[in-house]
């Protein structure tokens, strides 16, 4: 058997011994479900890649990861269809279903790597937006913190003014300080007794108030610095807020811009239309030489083999049943 055919039967799940047997119709159904096949897996090999590289930022050898995922997946899905053996109608509705699904996704995937200049610039007005949006409530906290900051400012600046007050009315204040000493004195019966003797000493001092200011005005000079901070950040913050938002674009949101302009440019949703068709058209091959074509010998003889292990499988219950 040729490598083409070999190739064709491990993509499809075929028996290459039962094949062996067929005539040239089963090799023709074969190579028309390793073409249906072929093809996409080449699609959705690309597109897996294509997603991979372009929203999760994988590396290369990630890219290809991906990329090998999508097409195991997909072969998987075909298999379930060219492997059914007979017709099974509710196989093939539900393989419709997710034929619908892939194609939304596959043309999702497609038309925003198509459409990439145009979602860029849409991306840019969406941006725009944004950002009057949300600068108003940006704006607002750092008004609300600049004013926090200018209430606890002026009230140390009142503090310091209170106390430097007091301060240059009052620059020093006296302590006094009581020191005892004991002498030996002589009493009438000619004993010695230790007498008290009190000093009072009167000692200038700076006034505490000026290390209360000085604490004072490190505290407002720090404060100060939070609100040069924050006016700088007031000035910057429509820039900062649009790189923001333009550094976190995602799937969802390039699609957002792709509705966008598949909304409001007819050429756009016409173009987008013709893509999912094709999709959908690619993922419905199988389905249709399934359904469409007349059963090969390949298949009579995959049913052939069930009807007779059926039958001696039935005939065997009936021996049991008879020996009981």
């Amino acid at each position: 058997m040729k490598w083409w055919l070999k190739f064709g039967c491990f993509l499809t799940g075929w028996n290459s011994r039962i094949l062996s047997q067929c005539s040239e119709a089963s090799f023709k159904h074969l190579k028309k479900y390793t073409s249906a096949l072929l093809i996409l897996i080449i699609l959705w090999g690309f597109t897996g890649y294509c997603f991979a590289q372009r929203y999760v930022g994988a590396p290369q050898w990630g890219c290809i990861l991906s990329a090998f995922i999508f097409v195991i997946i997909v072969i998987q899905i075909e298999r379930q269809i060219i492997l059914t053996v007979g017709s099974n109608w509710w196989s093939t509705a539900f393989r419709l279903f997710i034929a619908i699904i892939m194609s939304l996704l596959g043309s999702a995937i497609l038309d925003q790597i198509i459409f990439g200049d145009d979602i860029d610039r849409k991306m840019v007005e969406i941006t725009d937006r944004q950002v009057q949006e949300q600068l108003p409530l940006r704006l607002n906290v750092i008004d609300t913190k600049l004013a926090e900051l200018q209430v606890m400012v002026d009230s140390l600046d009142k503090l310091n003014l209170k106390l430097n007050e007091e301060i240059s009315q009052k620059p020093t204040i006296t302590t006094v300080a009581t020191t005892t000493t004991y002498t030996r004195e002589m009493q009438p019966d000619g004993s010695y007794k230790e007498v008290p003797q009190n000093t009072i000493s009167r000692i200038p001092i700076a006034n505490p108030r000026t290390q209360q200011v000085t604490v004072n005005d490190s505290t407002l000079k720090r404060l100060r610095l939070q609100q040069d901070e924050y006016t700088l950040r007031k000035i910057s913050v429509e820039n900062d807020l649009r790189k923001e938002l333009s550094s976190s674009t995602g799937f969802l949101d390039e699609l957002r811009a792709m509705l966008e302009i598949v909304i409001t440019r007819p050429e756009a949703l016409v173009f987008y239309i013709i893509i999912f068709c094709f999709l959908i058209s690619l993922e419905l091959f199988v389905v249709t030489s399934k359904l469409g074509d007349k059963k090969c010998d390949y298949d009579l003889i995959v049913e052939h083999q069930l009807e007779i292990k059926k039958t001696t499988l039935e005939e065997l219950v009936k021996k049991i049943n008879q020996k009981k």
